[in-house]
């Protein structure tokens, strides 16, 4: 869901008041990595989510010192606070890396606070989408590709001399997606324009590469702006489980509420089967085995 920015303008001057009161009193044994890492002579790379720092990880490789904000699947990018250590950490990057289209607009202000951090935002800078476009990004393969080249050579710029290193990097990066890719078009051979749902657009992207025609799509948009579906969106997106007319539902497991989890239940009472996909890494899992989870499921209905 996305976050109301109502509340933005508050959070922000809260942010450079407490990064104030951080620089000041922050004890003198601390010690700040970014700091570190350009006494090292490393690009330091901070990403809004640890789907982006593991491909800064990967393309930066022993010349870069990368760090996420947001690690755990218990903390929505969409509707984080960031803290004055968060603020400081960003204002003191080469490089903030964020999704962008309005996904972790935090990050973005953080980082166009500092002027001496380039801001990244895949949506705009690497996939070139509007504003309206769906953020969540990461769930089609090519984006992920296309920002590690990106990336690459962001990195060449500031470090020339190694910028063969960053671009083999990226080409490594690429070739390890191909798992993911082979089991998307074994899947896309039996698809057959089959009609599915989602409890929120996040696999969107996803869906539509891999063939499958979205239905009720006015459902899973409302939920993923914070709206309730309109009584008719919703009967419809009912009527066609109780017709047992799709295929399979996919739920975001981050997403929780009255609406999503009746819908899953009348699912299961229709033995449609369920789909379970998150919007951030689980804990010691790479984005590969992350999709290979998730698309499995999907296969395995085949």
């Amino acid at each position: 869901m996305k976050k109301s920015s109502k509340i933005m303008l508050v959070v922000m001057l809260l942010v450079v008041l407490a990064l104030g009161a951080y620089a000041i009193f922050k004890p003198n044994d601390s010690k700040d990595t970014s700091t570190t890492a350009k006494q090292s002579g490393k690009i330091t790379i901070i990403a809004s989510t640890n789907v982006y720092s593991e491909i800064a990880d990967k393309v930066a490789g022993k010349y870069g010192q990368v760090s996420a904000v947001i690690t755990k699947q218990s903390v929505s990018p969409e509707d984080y606070e960031p803290t004055a250590k968060v603020a400081n950490e960003v204002s003191q990057a080469d490089i903030a890396l964020a999704n962008g289209l309005g996904y972790d607009s935090w990050m973005n202000k953080l980082a166009k606070a500092s002027s001496s951090t380039q801001l990244i935002q895949v949506g705009s800078d690497v996939v070139k989408s509007d504003d309206k476009a769906n953020p969540h990004l990461w769930n089609n393969p090519d984006y992920m590709a296309q920002t590690a080249y990106y990336l690459a050579d962001q990195l060449a710029k500031k470090d020339p001399k190694h910028k063969d290193y960053y671009q083999d990097n990226a080409k490594q990066y690429e070739q390890s997606l191909q798992p993911v890719r082979d089991m998307m078009n074994r899947i896309r051979e039996e698809s057959q324009g089959a009609q599915v749902a989602q409890t929120e657009t996040v696999y969107q992207y996803m869906l539509q590469n891999l063939g499958y025609n979205i239905a009720d799509e006015g459902f899973a948009e409302a939920i993923a702006e914070g709206n309730d579906p309109s009584p008719a969106v919703l009967s419809q997106l009912q009527n066609d489980i109780k017709d047992h007319k799709l295929k399979f539902l996919v739920q975001n497991t981050q997403t929780t509420g009255s609406t999503v989890d009746h819908l899953v239940k009348l699912a299961k009472q229709n033995d449609t089967p369920i789909i379970k996909v998150t919007e951030t890494i689980p804990n010691h899992t790479s984005y590969v085995d992350w999709k290979l989870s998730e698309l499995k499921q999907i296969k395995a209905l085949y």
